[in-house]
């Protein structure tokens, strides 16, 4: 096996070390949820969930998309 996939293997579970983690990956599991109602579905601080997010998306364990302004980052499932 290619080092670099064994990194991103260990990159990946690293990202599932934790239990909000595992939680927001189980909301993501049917498609991409806005911060805001991860926030609400998991009685979440907003700093500690973009925290959670940051290291999701930091190690590609889960996609965020921007939308426009008027609309919050969702993450989630990557859509075309």
């Amino acid at each position: 096996m290619p080092d670099a996939l064994r990194q991103f293997k260990a990159d990946f579970f690293q990202a599932l070390a934790h239990p909000t983690r595992i939680a927001i990956i189980e909301q993501l599991r049917d498609g991409e949820l806005s911060a805001g109602t991860l926030i609400d579905r998991l009685k979440l601080e907003q700093a500690n969930a973009s925290q959670h997010l940051a290291v999701l998306v930091g190690k590609r364990a889960a996609p965020l998309s921007r939308r426009p302004e008027t609309t919050p980052g969702r993450a989630g499932r990557s859509r075309p």
